[in-house]
């Protein structure tokens, strides 16, 4: 069945939004304003989904040639790559101030959020992606990303996304037939890239030992100095922003002078290194990899931050009592909350709602748990939000950064 829409919005994850016999349909690769045709391919009782026969009325938004395009079709994920940078930068505000007002229920969303931060590059920013080696829509061996159903294999030759390195080390592993074989089907890799280490390549499988000689340590530079990353290790993938996301949030901590900084999720250490370099005077980080709170004690080790100290837990399991132990220490205490897409573990959640802390920033990559993770930390007054910033870090995906902050005072 073929309908005609006006997108009268860019919803969450990119799609437009469009109306026709009292339903909603979703419609991706749309702008603000647009009139399409468009395929009905899923319909529910109260919304559909559809696919775009032909674009009827342009938004002046829309890009003459997609940006996201890698051979012949379109690069999985890329939901705003047929349309300006500065109109997705507008939409994903949009998106954000729906999710405080709506789901996470602040009536003054308007004022608590701040100008967003755009990313200075949208393409060839990326310093790491990830490669399958599968069967592809033909059922022919491909290499490239997963397509929408997380299963197919859709071929990329060049990632418009990727860091130019990546690409040009993607260009030679295609033409080596080697490079394939040891992947095998249904295989996985890594390509990363770093400005000291330059460009690496290895296998995804958590079962394929990595030999440190083969695979050494990755090097990435904060305001602290020069740390270390594991290879497999989590950092973020835009360098243009990340800095940028840090400065902020240390901003903010030497605004709060706190005397003890809580660092859940903390991974290598970025933040709680980060809040001793400018002063802190206690910190102590906490995260369920055994490799990475290693490495982030020897990148306080390296850096001469004695004072900061990283210890393995899951973060549900710890929360509680690191918690009670800042309070009965007194002073102001500070923590930072940098969850995955998952957002805070409920045991995480309520130990900050039953110990509360001076101040709390949440770092969040994922706006719909955040949201939902704000409504139990606001509950009775526990919190109050006091300010709301994106950070664009995945341009041209549907995914972005926020960094709320938080207090139980009057705020900065």
């Amino acid at each position: 069945m073929e309908i005609t829409l006006t997108i009268d919005s860019v919803a969450y994850r990119g799609p437009g939004v469009g109306r026709a016999n009292g339903c909603v349909y979703f419609v991706p690769g749309t702008c603000q304003g647009e009139v399409v045709r468009a395929r009905v391919t899923t319909q529910k009782k109260n919304y559909g989904e559809a696919r775009v026969v032909a674009i009827e009325k342009a938004s002046p938004e829309r890009l003459q040639h997609a940006e996201c395009i890698s051979g012949r079709y379109p690069v999985p994920g890329c939901v705003y790559g047929h349309m300006s940078y500065e109109a997705e930068i507008k939409y994903k505000q949009e998106q954000l101030l729906s999710f405080l007002k709506r789901q996470a229920k602040q009536e003054n969303a308007e004022e608590l959020l701040l100008e967003p931060f755009a990313s200075p590059q949208h393409l060839n920013y990326r310093n790491k992606i990830t490669l399958h080696y599968d069967r592809g829509f033909k059922g022919r061996p491909v290499l490239g990303y997963f397509g929408d159903d997380n299963e197919t294999v859709v071929e990329v030759p060049q990632c418009p996304l990727a860091a130019p390195e990546i690409n040009a080390e993607l260009e030679e592993l295609r033409q080596d037939p080697r490079f394939t074989r040891y992947l095998g089907v249904g295989g996985s890799a890594i390509i990363r890239h770093t400005k000291k280490d330059g460009v690496l390549v290895l296998p995804l499988s958590v079962n394929h030992r990595l030999n440190e000689e083969e695979y050494p340590m990755l090097h990435e530079q904060i305001n602290a100095g020069e740390i270390l990353i594991p290879p497999r290790g989590f950092y973020q993938v835009n360098p243009y922003v990340s800095p940028k996301l840090v400065e902020y949030v240390m901003g903010l901590v030497e605004q709060i002078k706190p005397d003890r900084l809580i660092d859940m999720y903390c991974g290598v250490g970025v933040f709680g290194l980060s809040a001793a370099h400018i002063g802190v005077p206690a910190i102590i980080g906490y995260d369920s990899g055994r490799d990475v709170i290693s490495v982030a004690q020897q990148n306080a080790a390296t850096l001469g931050l004695n004072d900061t100290k990283f210890i393995c837990g899951l973060s549900a399991q710890i929360a509680d009592s690191a918690l009670r132990n800042a309070k009965k220490r007194g002073g102001k205490a500070t923590v930072i909350v940098d969850p995955p897409r998952s957002g805070l573990e409920p045991e995480v959640t309520a130990a900050l709602w039953e110990h509360p802390v001076e101040n709390l920033i949440y770092v969040s990559c994922s706006p719909d748990t955040l949201a939902r993770d704000l409504v139990k930390l606001t509950s009775d007054g526990t919190y109050t939000i006091r300010s709301v910033k994106l950070f664009d870090m995945f341009p041209r995906t549907a995914h972005f950064e926020t960094v709320v902050y938080l207090s139980r005072e009057k705020g900065l």
